[in-house]
């Protein structure tokens, strides 16, 4: 089982490059970072698993930006998102940004993306809350033409342009792995998102599902998969589980009123891996001013990583 971390890298916290260099040295296998580009003042009190909207999310650093730094202090350390807001970029500009970091980070690049869950949100960034999948899934397309395509070009409801030059392409083959980054025991009309996994992803990025339920909702995937001509077992399955419950860290304030209690952390992922999980990000406690490194040390320290 690959074991990756995630937590809001805040830019009042412990320096990036600092955080990917203990990342690797500490034996995880990848380092996660989420995006939101602004966070609208009337979004403040909006409440989800019954928190409202914690704090720090306002003080999230550009995650591309984070990453290439992070990628040049570091030599095996898998760099993703959890998740990019791709509707809210435009193609053209994130293909080549993209792009650029993983041929810097010598091809170690996960890109998960999603939709966002912040309606305010969405209206200031110019996309239609109620087509942000419709949108997303656009996005998806013209990113894989912009990586695989010489002369690129693509037609959409919400996306266009002629055929263009888009250089660098990406150094991982045949383009940056994108993960559908969309699902958690709270979500309602799932199954649209295990079908768009199965037609657009290279792989899942869901949270907080315990094995039982990433087991149940990967056959349903795997069925997908076999209707479409996929090959399932070439898929990244993912799992955001909270170091709560791993029994190795603190809860992270966006759990909210989710179940908080611990399982014994070796037995729990032996179970995700029995149901089909290839890789584990902990969800760890923000990074910022007061916390250092130390929720990072102590998930390792208690995974038997370092």
């Amino acid at each position: 089982m690959k074991i990756g971390a995630c937590g809001n890298i805040t830019w009042m916290g412990p320096p990036v490059v600092e955080v990917a260099r203990a990342a690797e040295q500490l034996g995880f296998e990848s380092l996660f970072m989420g995006e939101h580009i602004v966070i609208p003042v009337s979004a403040e009190r909006v409440r989800r698993h019954g928190a409202e909207l914690p704090p720090n999310y306002k003080h999230m650093p550009s995650p591309f930006i984070s990453l290439t730094a992070a990628a040049v202090v570091t030599s095996k350390l898998k760099l993703g998102t959890n998740v990019s807001l791709l509707p809210q970029h435009d193609p053209l500009v994130l293909a080549k940004d993209l792009a650029t970091l993983d041929r810097i980070s010598n091809g170690r690049l996960i890109l998960g993306v999603g939709t966002g869950w912040i309606e305010d949100e969405s209206t200031v960034m110019g996309v239609d809350f109620s087509r942000k999948w419709a949108r997303t899934m656009e996005h998806i397309a013209a990113l894989k033409a912009l990586w695989t395509q010489d002369q690129a070009s693509y037609s959409g409801e919400f996306i266009s342009f002629p055929p263009v030059y888009s250089y660098p392409k990406p150094l991982q083959q045949p383009h940056v792995p994108i993960l559908i980054g969309a699902g958690n025991p709270n979500t309602p009309k799932l199954d649209k998102t295990l079908r768009r996994v199965a037609e657009a992803g290279d792989g899942w990025l869901p949270a907080m599902f315990p094995p039982a339920g990433m087991k149940e909702h990967l056959a349903t995937i795997r069925q997908h998969c076999d209707d479409l001509g996929r090959d399932f077992s070439k898929l990244d399955i993912t799992v955001i589980v909270p170091a709560a419950t791993l029994g190795v860290g603190e809860a992270f304030a966006s759990m909210g009123a989710m179940d908080k209690s611990s399982q014994d952390a070796r037995r729990l992922i032996d179970a995700y891996e029995d149901a089909g999980v290839t890789r584990i990000i902990v969800g760890l406690v923000d990074y910022d001013e007061t916390s250092g490194l130390r929720h990072l040390e102590r998930a390792a320290k208690g995974l038997g990583l370092s």
